[in-house]
């Protein structure tokens, strides 16, 4: 929940909830100042009938430009976006009933902000209808070029085309696009659209959730939610067919991340009876929301908490309390979860570091790319779940924390004395052609498994160097020995050093092999860090960890993946966590097990 500068006299709300404070945009026409006011109205509550009102779905936009409105015939500034929202809302001849944060929440009053973020599920709820504003046709400041003129009814002309699309056939969308006379255009225009910054801004995730009728405005068109759904379902069958390419250029999946989440509230409101336990539930949320965008760092937490359905009221560590350093809120959130027995999950999750944090607690925030860029494999996702899957038990191994709780120890085991090879960081490239980009790929994959050939220590397990190849991809890929995967396939055709490189004839099949190792290494190859052991195993991390050579490989009992720890002192005592990994010897060991055979020996292993 983002802050606001103004200082008017509110009527405080009670605590109980009964009443609801709510803006009457009064009614005006053109370029006239927008004028509202802002009042107290008792809430829908224990059947009794409150006020029929909206509630606005927005970005604030940069909240160090605003311009004035008045409110209650005071001056009250507001960001240029919620100043063009509530310009395009008035009508004119009549009020208007909304709800809109920055001005139905006291943002100068710390006690009132955590009141009513709590109560957030139920304003969004209880509104008639919740409107999205995406912002002007044109972003402000934006060069004006001539085949931008009337972007915002070509789009919502050709949102509503793929809304209509036939559902059996995959490649409708393309069709569409080509039938538009410049697909290229189309897509552009689709990109555009999903590039608004709403897309991507963790509030909008329960205010569409909970919304019982939404609708978007984009300039001066008006879409409907359930519309722009059906066009992107249009969209994402894309990928069953030929031209996946077009999904991913259309940008769309900006709005699939937010689609998900409101298909996981709509479900969970019609299985109440079979509801997940809080911390499952709340893990789902977490990992769901990895890659929104947030100003205030609390709202990590607390712009997805009113998605949960499980009561939070009596967590005290997932209390809402904006007075609370970021660093604590994010501490207590991975205590709570990890004695609900989530230890994977947030060990998983962690891909950046925090200032005052644990380095084995989570943020619970990632990128796609650049430092802290996260593509978790599939393969560590399950095995990061395995017993949850398998319905079974996992051997006890009860954390234990210090008093301070700054550390946490954990029976495990290591498995050498570090890694001792790196794969190298490559320098970011921009690639004019999908010829151009395979040779990138090519020259980059082979790089990496000449390093590896030439380290004694890739030697010690695998005799040959067919043998040690075959190793350094299932590492790198996150696959086993036993899977065969197109993707694997792939890997086999772009690292071949005697068959040519398929062509730009081959324009479907390159197009599948790079948008393959794309996802899966990133686009500079830096979604995934290869490493090679002193005893030679070799692995690679689930994030782009800043791995060094010395940081040593460790399983947890109970846990399906293992993981790295840094030393920090000489004794190898207490440890620094960085990172989950793949090693294909090494997943889902029963740690328990192997030393009853004597095949390791457990330990405790605390980290800082």
């Amino acid at each position: 929940m983002e802050k606001s500068a103004n200082s008017i006299s509110y009527k405080p709300l009670p605590v109980d909830g009964s009443q609801i404070r709510l803006v009457t945009i009064l009614p005006g026409r053109g370029h006239k100042k927008v004028k509202c006011t802002v009042d107290n109205f008792p809430s829908i509550k224990n059947g009794i009938n409150g006020p029929k009102y909206e509630a606005l779905s927005y970005v604030w936009g940069d909240a160090t430009i605003t311009t004035p409105i008045t409110l209650n015939s005071h001056p009250f500034h507001v960001t240029t976006n919620l100043e063009a929202a509530l310009r395009v809302l008035r009508l004119k001849n009549k009020k208007r009933l909304i709800w809109v944060d920055a001005i139905c929440i006291n943002q100068t009053s710390i006690q009132e902000r955590n009141q009513e973020v709590r109560r957030m599920r139920d304003i969004y709820s209880r509104a008639e209808h919740v409107i999205v504003w995406l912002g002007p046709e044109l972003e402000p400041g934006a060069v004006t070029p001539v085949d931008c003129v009337g972007i915002a009814k070509k789009t919502h002309d050709l949102l509503d085309s793929l809304a209509s699309a036939d559902p059996e056939d995959c490649d409708a969308a393309a069709k569409i696009l080509d039938g538009t006379g410049d697909p290229i255009y189309a897509l552009l225009m689709l990109n555009r659209f999903f590039s608004r910054p709403w897309f991507s801004r963790i509030w909008v995730l329960q205010e569409i959730a909970l919304a019982k009728i939404a609708t978007l405005i984009y300039g001066d068109r008006l879409i409907s939610w359930n519309r722009l759904v059906l066009a992107v379902d249009a969209l994402r069958r894309l990928q069953l067919g030929l031209h996946t390419h077009l999904w991913r250029l259309s940008n769309a999946a900006r709005m699939d991340r937010v689609q998900r989440c409101w298909l996981r509230t709509r479900g969970a409101g019609l299985q109440e009876e079979t509801r997940s336990p809080l911390h499952f539930e709340l893990a789902d949320l977490l990992w769901q929301t990895r890659f929104f965008e947030w100003t205030e760092p609390r709202d990590r937490l607390y712009g997805i908490i009113g998605l949960v359905k499980g009561d939070v009221r009596n967590e005290k560590l997932l209390e809402v309390d904006y007075t609370k350093p970021v660093a604590d809120i994010f501490r207590d959130l991975t205590i709570f979860m990890i004695r609900n027995g989530m230890i994977a999950h947030v060990l998983c999750s962690i891909a950046t570091s925090m200032d005052g944090l644990p380095s084995w607690a989570s943020s619970w925030t990632a990128d796609l790319q650049g430092p802290a860029a996260s593509r978790l494999s599939s393969g560590i996702t399950v095995y990061m779940q395995t017993y949850e899957l398998s319905g079974t038990k996992p051997p006890s191994n009860p954390p234990r924390f210090s008093a301070d709780f700054r550390q946490i120890t954990l029976k495990g085991s290591f498995f050498d004395y570090g890694i001792c090879h790196i794969g190298k960081r490559f320098e970011h490239t921009l690639d004019t052609s999908i010829d151009e980009r395979v040779k990138v790929i090519h020259t980059r994959l082979i790089e990496w498994e000449d390093e590896m050939e030439r380290q004694n220590c890739a030697h010690k397990i695998f005799e040959t160097q067919a043998e040690r190849r075959e190793a350094w991809k299932q590492a790198l890929l996150h696959i086993l020995p036993t899977d065969k995967t197109e993707l694997g396939h792939h890997y086999d055709l772009i690292t071949s050093r005697t068959d040519e490189l398929p062509s730009a004839e081959d324009s479907p099949m390159l197009i599948s092999i790079v948008a393959g190792i794309d996802s899966t290494l990133g686009t500079h190859c830096d979604s995934r860090r290869p490493f090679v052991t002193t005893s030679g195993l070799m692995g690679s991390t689930g994030v782009n960890c800043d791995l060094h050579v010395g940081d040593r490989v460790c399983a947890f009992v109970g846990l399906g993946v293992p993981f790295i720890l840094r030393p920090i002192d000489q004794s190898r005592a207490h440890y620094r966590f960085v990172g989950c990994c793949w090693v294909p010897g090494l997943m889902n060991l029963d740690l328990v097990e192997g030393q009853r055979k004597g095949l390791w020996v457990l330990q405790d292993i605390t980290m800082f």
